[in-house]
């Protein structure tokens, strides 16, 4: 098992813990510098009207802590307020308050055509669903991706960025962000949105506060204030000294910010480089930043508190690079291009007239047939398709890491799509029929029970659709069923919450029509369940409550036993869960009867087993990869399901590429 993936998550874990540590040093700074504040204001003011002896008495330690006290609760209140319409919002709230605006699946734009099928490409080759994008009407060339987990991620990209750079610096760019969706940057990104958004907070609060106490105070009577002087005087310099707090508060979040982006910036490069096996498109679209007169700049006013989400700098970060959240250009430059002569000169532009799909058509089929990739391409045989038991081990070995071979693979998976399916797949309406076209039993007499069930609860249109798209499922070799709902994925997240659930209901009527479950059944409903459920029913967070897998024994014992029945006869179950078993030694287990052993028990099982650390997680999944190849054959079936373990433990693990050793 590769440790990479499972460390830097740990590394991400760790990072945040480290965050939440620097905002609460940080709050008991603004704490204690609002105190100070309020002091020195009140002791002004009781040293102004100690001659008034009908004056009201004033205690400096008073007013100074409630000065501190208040500071504590606006800071921690705003910060909470924030993460919790974060947590609604997810990296769709991120993108929209920004300006960016979804980009349609179909769109006739040739620019945002090229752009979503290098995103397609990226997101089928890392494991992961394809995300929605958004574009934000910017010139400058700048790229960001936002949300918790894979699942809800979302990218967004500048219009500069897709009209400035041509298809690899483009690749070279959105590898980047998929490193960071990878890498459990993405959620510690938008985890220190809210927790800073407390500390920015105070900065406005002293502003309407001095605003407020200058118009009331110069509106008062003379005749009436004569002995509150000094206390108008000290609410007015406790406002500017809020704003002067507040400013504080600003730069030292700006600190942290910077302190927590730069280094990891230098990895998500360095990823991008290993993903795509190209130095030059990274490398050349950080040179066309360079010499682009805006850079990456975004106009936006919301987008200096997101600054550190982006691929380059966004906003101005004054005259010093004490608060750049990125590293300097030069800097990231020569470490991906040693050789660079330090001039920024304009590379090659995307070409809006140039097919979107013919380079990577062009670029990849040669690749792939020589590789063996495309062992679908083969002419049609009786037997099911086999994955390699190497490209099994390699793929777990691969988890969070894919490889220029995975990328290859995905653009010929893509360009060998039947495009109606791949047309089906980009609109909200359709979508829904090429998923219960994807149900539909190759069994023509128990498919027609499963489209009358489909009847009652979907409308003609949708199911004339499903009876339309269903002999080209049917004809389309099984590799490419997973990749669909991949691509179907950001439009089904489009349905409003009434056509989620009426799709929900028509999928388990298809489902329970042949009164049985299959493997493929049961992953793609985890699958959907994973990837949409989070859309339209709040999310309960997922934490780490285990760090070892000794108190989970029985439902790694489920888990191994599920995979051990899959694909192996009764004779061999024995022998593949020991083989199994062999993978996590420290955890006593035991083989569960047949008549103990379904699919709502694993589902259970997955549950409980996400709450595993990361690393812990890792080594159940070498275990499943161990299950699954132990008799050296390894069916698609096994793979799919294989990969939709993965998916559930949140393990991103690369194609499985069939007839490639």
């Amino acid at each position: 098992m590769s440790t990479q993936f499972f460390q830097r998550q740990e590394t991400a874990r760790t990072n945040t813990t480290w965050l939440v540590v620097l905002f609460f040093v940080a709050v008991l700074g603004i704490v204690g510098a609002a105190f100070a504040a309020g002091y020195a204001a009140s002791d002004f003011a009781a040293h102004s009207n100690q001659g008034n002896m009908d004056g009201p008495k004033i205690d400096p330690v008073a007013i100074g802590t409630i000065c501190g006290c208040v500071a504590g609760v606006v800071i921690v209140l705003g910060s909470l307020y924030q993460i919790v319409v974060l947590r609604a919002g997810g990296g769709s709230g991120v993108a929209e308050s920004i300006g960016g605006r979804p980009l349609i699946a179909n769109s006739a734009n040739t620019n945002e055509k090229r752009l979503l099928n290098i995103v397609e490409e990226m997101a089928i080759a890392s494991g992961t669903p394809v995300p929605p994008v958004y574009i934000l009407d910017e010139p400058g060339i700048n790229a960001f991706a936002a949300g918790y987990r894979p699942s809800d991620a979302v990218l967004g990209i500048t219009r500069g960025a897709i009209e400035n750079l041509n298809r690899e610096q483009l690749q070279g760019v959105i590898a980047h962000e998929f490193s960071h969706v990878l890498n459990g940057d993405m959620r510690m990104n938008i985890r220190m949105i809210g927790i800073l958004h407390g500390i920015l907070l105070l900065s406005l609060i002293g502003r309407l506060l001095f605003e407020a106490i200058r118009f009331t105070g110069g509106s008062r009577s003379s005749s009436n204030d004569k002995g509150k002087g000094g206390i108008v005087i000290a609410m007015l310099v406790a406002g500017i000294a809020m704003m002067l707090i507040g400013w504080f508060g600003s730069f030292i979040g700006g600190l942290i910010k910077a302190a927590a982006c730069r280094q990891r910036e230098y990895l998500a490069d360095a990823s991008a480089v290993q993903f795509t096996r190209n130095p030059n498109g990274i490398g050349g679209a950080l040179k066309q930043i360079g010499a682009l007169s805006q850079h990456g700049r975004l106009q936006n006013p919301n987008a200096s508190v997101a600054s550190h989400l982006f691929f380059a700098q966004g906003v101005y970060e004054g005259l010093t690079s004490l608060l750049a959240t990125h590293p300097p250009l030069p800097k990231r430059i020569l470490a991906i291009d040693p050789n660079w002569d330090g001039k920024f000169l304009v590379t090659d532009q995307a070409q809006p007239s140039q097919d979107p799909l013919s380079q990577s058509a062009a670029t990849t089929t040669s690749h792939a047939s020589s590789a063996g990739l495309m062992g679908f391409d083969s002419s049609p045989t009786e037997t099911e398709e086999i994955v390699s038991a190497t490209v099994v081990r390699d793929a777990v070995a691969q988890v969070g890491a894919p490889e220029d071979v995975h990328y290859q693979y995905s653009a010929s998976l893509l360009a060998n799509i039947d495009s109606e399916l791949k047309l089906a797949a980009g609109e909200p309406y359709s979508a829904r029929s090429l998923v219960f076209a994807l149900l539909l039993d190759r069994d023509l007499s128990i498919a027609a029970v499963q489209v009358e069930s489909l009847r009652t609860t979907m409308s003609p249109q949708i199911v004339a659709l499903t009876e339309r798209l269903a002999p080209r499922v049917a004809a389309s070799p099984e590799v490419m069923r997973l990749p669909l709902i991949d691509l179907a994925l950001p439009m089904l997240r489009r349905m409003s919450a009434p056509q989620y659930e009426q799709f929900m209901r028509s999928f388990d009527s298809l489902i329970r029509a042949d009164h049985r479950l299959s493997i493929f059944e049961w992953t793609l409903s985890q699958v959907l369940s994973r990837n949409l459920q989070s859309q339209y029913v709040r999310a309960t967070h997922v934490a780490t409550t285990y760090r070892t897998l000794a108190k989970l024994s029985s439902e790694v014992s489920v888990l191994l036993t599920m995979l051990a029945r899959v694909g192996h006869t009764e004779s061999q179950v024995a022998e593949v869960f020991k083989v199994a078993a062999a993978r996590v030694p420290d955890v006593e287990l035991q083989l569960v009867p047949a008549n103990e052993c379904s699919f709502q028990r694993l589902e259970q099982a997955i549950k409980q087993l996400r709450r595993a650390s990361e690393r812990r997680r890792g080594e159940l999944l070498d275990a499943c990869a161990a299950s699954v190849e132990a008799d050296g054959i390894v069916k698609v079936r096994e793979a799919e399901l294989l990969r939709g373990i993965a998916d559930l433990l949140e393990c991103p693990m690369p194609p499985l590429i069939v007839g490639h050793d």
